[in-house]
């Protein structure tokens, strides 16, 4: 981490470490497909020993290049059945099987992310998504709490509830990175 030009803490690199690397291979999911690379979770945690340290390099340059192997953004996409009759295909939500190297990275630079934005305080108490020991379980819960009691307390509640279709795929690139970099995530992070 270092510091940006106005001051506050910013996140400008990601030490990836030959340690961290093998952790995330000790956890990987057993019961995880493999992506068109055809590298199954299960293989990957077979030699991780042997892997560790390349995958260790490869990261560190993917990083520094601020780029992702072509190969990486391809994708099996399976159907998972949703609800409804099962003739019809809106019923059923696509899956991207990806590889699973990539989403080793991913998984590396996504706790640098959220740890950047706790140590400095940079979401709201009401956020639980991504965030560790919350879900939307626990969003759930407290939501129902405070109806709860503004109706013991004889208030008038009114709820609407909103459901976004794919609502990430609908997120303007431009403005999320916009609001990456207002929140201090910059240099080969954001690249």
């Amino acid at each position: 981490m270092g510091i940006s030009k106005a001051g506050a803490w910013a996140l400008l690199d990601i030490d990836i470490s030959e340690e961290i690397v093998m952790k995330k291979l000790k956890l990987l999911r057993q019961d995880k497909a493999g992506g068109p690379d055809e590298l199954i979770p299960r293989l990957l945690t077979m030699i991780h020993e042997e892997i560790c340290y390349p995958l260790t390099l490869l990261f560190k340059k993917l990083l520094t290049e601020g780029a992702v192997p072509n190969d990486w953004k391809r994708a099996n996409v399976a159907p998972i059945y949703k609800k409804g009759r099962k003739s019809l295909a809106g019923n059923y939500k696509p899956v991207s099987l990806t590889s699973q190297c990539s989403k080793l990275l991913e998984s590396i630079i996504r706790d640098a992310i959220v740890e950047h934005l706790e140590t400095n305080s940079l979401l709201e108490n009401s956020q639980h998504g991504f965030r560790k020991g919350r879900s939307c379980l626990t969003n759930m819960l407290i939501f129902l709490d405070k109806i709860t009691s503004w109706i013991d307390q004889g208030e008038t509640v009114d709820v609407v509830y909103l459901d976004f279709a794919k609502a990430f795929d609908k997120v303007p690139h431009q403005r999320l990175l916009l609001k990456l970099a207002n929140h201090g995530i910059s240099g080969k992070v954001l690249e």
